[in-house]
């Protein structure tokens, strides 16, 4: 090892055995080892200049809870990991500014594509977003891109956020990730393409969601939809979802605070843009809305 780790890590062994007494946990210390010498010895060797000692613990840090939740690999590097090596020095001026806001960021990001949307998605989202770094100012305007691009990716529950952040890009960055320089908010135009202007066609299923528990799915009786504070809902009795749907993707999302509502709705109707039409049989919901005419 040589370079700016070297240094760095002879300087702040002890505070780095230290933390891991503390935090480490049932952590075996050969997996933290080499997590130091695949990920953060390469990150911190590329860096223009003498390493921060603040990025040093934080990706210190970022090891240690990896390690436990499957972010990072103890045998060999995780995909995560490896993005973020070929993509740190995009990401280095970030992370100098807060790394340990940037790195937790981009953890738990990253996470949260990958449980919903599956590890292929979530490395897109990773690479998407590192390639996109360069043009973010601050730490803050890089957590607004993950949450856009993590609606992108198909989490259909960032919507409301992801249209607030995207309000605040510059319109050639809006290009750049959808096509489009403007983002229409209208919710009877939730299915049609960034960009899109044409008439909507006549509504139509666009999406499957639920399904019965004996094959994955979240009901255990067939769902009824309900209108529950202006957010459409599932339940089946036992447990209710609030159901998200655009154009890019259609999630159910637990939702225990419309539970006791959604009981005594009645039947949902359309919903802000958004039709849920439950198949009693195999307890899936169709989900059905306007997408542009022709489309």
């Amino acid at each position: 090892m040589s370079g700016g780790a070297a240094t760095l890590l002879a300087t702040w062994r002890d505070a780095l055995n230290a933390r891991f007494a503390q935090h480490g946990g049932e952590l075996a210390p050969e997996a933290m080892l080499a997590f130091m010498r695949r990920t953060v010895v390469p990150i911190l060797d590329g860096w223009d200049g003498e390493p921060p000692v603040a990025a040093l613990m934080a990706l210190f840090d970022l090891g240690a809870l990896g390690l436990r939740v499957g972010l990072c690999g103890e045998a060999e590097a995780s995909r995560f990991e490896r993005v973020l090596v070929a993509r740190a020095p995009g990401l280095r001026p970030l992370i100098a500014k807060a790394p340990g806001l940037v790195l937790r960021g981009l953890g738990n990001g990253y996470l949260n594509v990958a449980r919903a949307r599956g590890p292929e998605a979530a490395a897109a989202w990773f690479e998407a977003l590192a390639a996109a770094a360069p043009r973010c100012p601050e730490p803050s305007a890089l957590l607004d891109l993950g949450i856009v691009l993590g609606w992108r990716a198909g989490l259909a529950e960032a919507r409301d956020a992801a249209l607030d952040r995207v309000g605040r890009f510059e319109p050639a960055l809006i290009a750049a990730l959808f096509g489009a320089p403007v983002i229409d908010a209208d919710p009877a135009r939730r299915f049609c393409r960034p960009g899109a202007t044409g008439p909507l066609g006549p509504l139509a299923q666009v999406a499957t969601v639920g399904g019965f528990v004996g094959f994955g799915g979240p009901f255990r009786r067939p769902p009824r939809a309900a209108v529950v504070a202006d957010r459409l809902v599932c339940t089946d009795g036992d447990a209710t979802f609030e159901l998200h749907a655009d154009v890019f993707g259609a999630r159910l999302v637990p939702a225990a605070w419309a539970h006791a509502g959604a009981q005594a709705a009645p039947a949902a109707g359309p919903c802000a843009g958004v039709v849920a039409e439950p198949v009693a049989d195999s307890h899936h919901v169709r989900v059905l809305g306007r997408r542009e005419a022709g489309a």
